[in-house]
Parts: structure tokens; C-alpha cells; sequence
């Protein structure tokens, strides 16, 4: 009896994540796609240098997975989100599980939240947001372990973790002040002890030293080097994001109740509306049950709270999805409760009628997930786009491995998309994109081609249409006067 529960421990969060995996393989986006997701597919083939941070622990992990004998690179690079996201469902199993329990409450609430619409969308193409919520989760888990257990190795855990996923997306900066919290509150004097807090200093430079291969690569100007010329100073200013003055935090004190009220429909979008109820049901479950625990956990929540809904760019909800994975905890947590509630009522459960309740509320707890895999499908849904990989194969097969693409902010989707082939898959690193003011350096050398986006530039240049892309142009020469 004790092996068999053993072995179904093993095997039900394995088959939280395959079942998450499988769907998302159904609905993964199948090549190429276009702005920041093409650009994720490709920079690792050329070492680069992705705007804002360089993303140092993604570069290297989209570089292994672009070794599978699978698909093309782009695929590959893709598939890689899927496996981020199911494993960050089988976190919020193992949270739910540390926190109550209970597995079937668990299993219901991670693929609630492995089919959530936000996380499904970040699943099945090439962007950074589904490894950071896998390594949140993870570093939770570790931490939460051992303010459970006091076991130092899951504290040196945590924080390797934490540090190391600072590689991937810098808004787990957001965590610090629940990780400080919990440390605190569990054992301060770890605080106190020079020799594990040198442990933990070390993990925390080992983390730092990826970003090596930022300062490293920088000086040797690879295709793709949004940080330019390396300088400390340069550096700084793109990690702390002062190039997007004006984007964050940008709401005052009035505006915050109407944000609040913008996030709780979003999370009701994310959970519906009974998932809703009993996140909030959970959530003071474990207010009563562990005020330190559930304090570390709305600590987190809030913090990527405060960052996504203070973000004044259009896509601050991928923000929100740290947020939505504690949210999905207190699910499983609000679960349970129902589960023990019901249990309670039925306190001779060896009549058959009470046997039967409690099986039917099981079965229902664990088919709740499959309204929103049906619901969300069709919204999430990118196996079918082939857009873009079919409109830049005929751009790079027609243009050659020379050419020179003139950037163009309209079509910046198109543009990394042609890159991504270019680059990505042909090897073609004598192809270039270039701003508008050089365009004079190239014609007459290479081929040079446009978009016919009505840029000023287009008057001064003699042009002539691309057949079968009817947005191209190819630049000839300057215009007569």
C-alpha cells in the first residue's frame, strides 16, 4: 500500500505535466513567428544581444533546445516554452501538495492554471515568460520547503534558483521583498551566520557571472546587439530600464482602484468565475491555517502585481502571470477546503450515498480544467499560423543571401521574422537591416530592399516593386535632382 501511494505521488504530477505538454503540442505555433517571438527563436543561433537585458540563462537553454532532432529551429525554440509551462504547472502541484495536501485539489488547480489563457499564450511560442514563471515557481517551492522543514540545503536551493533566474527576465526583482520576508520569519539568524551567509553570497555571484556573456559578447559585436558598445555605464542603463522612462509606474494614487478592478476581471478571465471563488475561498483558508505562509505567498503575488498593473505599455498582462501561478495555489488550497467541507457533512462516508458524493466532487474537481481548455483553444490556438514563416522563405529565397532590409517600425514583425530565416535557418550572416539614414552606403553594392510603409525616404530613391510581395519595394538608386 505504501509503495503504490508512493509510486501514484510520482506519477500523478508527471501526468499533470504531460497532459499540459500534449495540449499545448496541439496548439504550439508550428515555424517562424514575427517581433519579439522571431527574435527569441534566432538569437541564440547567433549569440545575440535581445533587447533589455540580453536574457543570458534563456539564450543558452533555446540554444540546447535548437539541438533537438525535431522540427526547424524555430519550432524547436517554441517547443521549449511548452516544456517551461507544464513544469510550471507541476509547481503549483507541488506548492498545492505542501501546502494541504491534497492531490486532487492540486492536479485541478495546476491545469487551471496551465490553461489559464495568459500562461496557455505564452506556451506555444518563443518568449521568455513561460521560463520565468517555471523558475518562480520553483523558487517558491524551495523556499516554502524550508520554512517547513528548516533544512538548509532547500534555503541554498531557493536562492541558487532565484539567482539564477535573474538570467531569464529581471522582473523576479519583484520576489525579493516575499524571499526577505520568509527568510526573516523562518530563521533571521541565518542572517547571522558568516558561513551560510558566504554560501548564499557565492550562489548569488554565480548567478551574476552569467551575465558575462553580456559584457563578453557586446565587445564583439554579434548580428543582433541591442546594448552596443559595452560600458558600464551603457549597461546600467539598460538594466535598470531607463530607457523606458514614463512606461512603469506610470499611474498615481488615483488611478490604482480602477487597476485593481482591471485585475480582477483579468483574473477572473484567467480562473472563470467558480475558480475565482474558491481562489478567494483558498486564499483565506491558508490566511487562517498559516499566516506566515500565506503572507509569503501574497507577498509574491502582490509584487508582480504591482509591477504589471504599473506598466504602461499595452502588454503588461504577461506581467501578471507570476501572480496568477500563487493565485492558482490558493485554488487548489480553496479545493481542498470544499473537499474537507464536504467531508464534514458527511461524517459516515461507508453509506454508499456518501461514498458516491465524495467520489462525484473528486471527478468534478478534476474534469473543472477541461471548460477552459475548451473554452480558451481557439484564442491560444497558433498551430495553423503559417504566416510568416511562408512571407519571409520567399522574401530571403528572392532577395538572396546579400541583401540589406531597410527597418521599418510598421513592419517590425515582418522584419524579425525574414531575420529569423536569414539568420536562423539559411546562415546567411551577410544579410543585414539597417535604419533608414544608411541606405546610401548600400545601394549599388547589394541588394537593397523596403517596405512601402510612405517613409519620406522613398521619395528621394528610385524603386521598383517585388513580384509577389506586393509591401516591397527594391531600392535601385537616388532619383534625378
Amino acid at each position: 500500500m505504501v509503495r503504490a501511494r508512493r509510486l501514484a505521488g510520482a506519477l500523478i504530477p508527471v501526468g499533470v505535466g504531460l497532459f499540459a505538454f500534449f495540449v499545448y503540442l496541439q496548439t504550439l505555433l508550428p515555424g517562424a513567428g514575427w517581433g519579439d517571438i522571431a527574435r527569441f527563436q534566432y538569437v541564440a543561433r547567433i549569440w545575440g544581444i535581445p533587447h533589455r537585458f540580453g536574457y543570458p540563462l534563456y539564450i543558452v537553454l533555446s540554444r540546447l533546445f535548437g539541438y533537438l532532432p525535431v522540427g526547424d529551429l524555430a519550432y524547436r525554440v517554441n517547443l521549449m516554452s511548452a516544456v517551461m509551462a507544464a513544469l510550471a504547472a507541476v509547481m503549483v502541484y507541488f506548492l498545492v501538495m505542501r501546502l494541504v495536501g491534497d492531490w486532487v485539489g492540486a492536479a485541478s488547480a495546476a491545469l487551471s492554471f496551465a490553461f489559464s489563457v495568459e500562461l496557455w499564450r505564452q506556451a506555444v511560442v518563443a518568449e521568455v515568460y513561460a521560463l520565468n514563471a517555471f523558475l518562480i515557481g520553483a523558487v517558491m517551492l524551495a523556499l516554502l520547503a524550508w520554512y517547513q522543514t528548516r533544512k538548509i540545503g532547500l534555503l541554498y536551493l531557493g536562492i541558487g534558483l532565484y539567482a539564477l533566474s535573474f538570467g531569464n527576465h529581471l522582473t523576479v526583482v519583484m520576489l525579493l521583498p516575499a524571499v526577505v520576508y520568509l527568510i526573516l520569519v523562518t530563521d533571521y539568524r541565518v542572517l547571522l551566520d558568516l558561513q551560510k551567509m558566504a554560501i548564499l553570497a557565492g550562489l548569488v555571484l554565480l548567478g551574476a557571472l552569467q551575465y558575462l556573456y553580456v559584457i563578453i559578447r557586446a565587445s564583439q559585436q554579434p548580428l543582433l546587439n541591442e546594448l552596443g558598445a559595452f560600458s558600464w555605464r551603457g549597461w546600467a542603463r539598460w538594466m535598470t530600464r531607463s530607457r523606458f522612462q514614463g512606461q512603469f509606474f506610470g499611474y498615481g494614487l488615483a488611478a490604482q482602484a480602477d487597476r485593481m478592478r482591471i485585475y480582477l476581471e483579468l483574473l477572473q478571465k484567467q480562473f472563470f468565475r467558480w475558480g475565482y471563488i474558491l481562489g478567494w475561498i483558498g486564499a483565506w483558508e491558508r490566511l487562517q491555517a498559516d499566516f506566515k505562509g500565506f503572507l509569503f505567498l501574497a507577498l509574491a503575488a502582490l509584487g508582480f502585481y504591482g509591477f504589471g498593473m504599473n506598466y504602461g505599455g499595452a502588454t503588461f498582462t504577461i506581467y501578471l502571470i507570476p501572480s496568477y501561478l500563487v493565485f492558482a495555489v490558493f485554488l487548489g488550497c480553496g479545493l481542498s477546503a470544499l473537499r474537507r467541507w464536504l467531508a464534514g457533512l458527511l461524517q459516515d462516508r461507508r453509506r454508499w450515498w456518501g461514498q458516491a458524493l465524495t467520489v462525484a466532487l473528486a471527478v468534478a474537481i478534476l474534469v473543472m480544467p477541461l471548460y477552459p481548455l475548451r473554452e480558451n483553444w481557439a484564442e491560444v490556438d497558433q498551430s495553423e499560423n503559417t504566416y510568416y514563416r511562408d512571407m519571409a522563405r520567399d522574401f530571403v529565397g528572392l532577395a538572396g543571401p546579400e541583401f540589406v532590409l531597410v527597418e521599418s517600425e510598421p513592419f517590425y514583425d515582418d522584419l524579425e521574422a525574414i531575420l529569423y530565416v536569414a539568420w536562423g535557418e539559411m546562415d546567411w550572416y551577410g544579410a543585414r537591416w539597417v535604419p533608414p539614414d544608411e541606405i546610401g552606403t548600400w545601394v549599388g553594392a547589394r541588394p537593397v530592399y523596403a517596405w512601402s510603409d510612405g517613409s519620406d525616404y522613398h521619395a528621394r530613391y528610385v524603386e521598383q516593386p517585388v513580384p509577389g510581395l506586393p509591401l516591397m519595394v527594391r531600392i535601385t538608386g537616388l532619383r534625378d535632382g
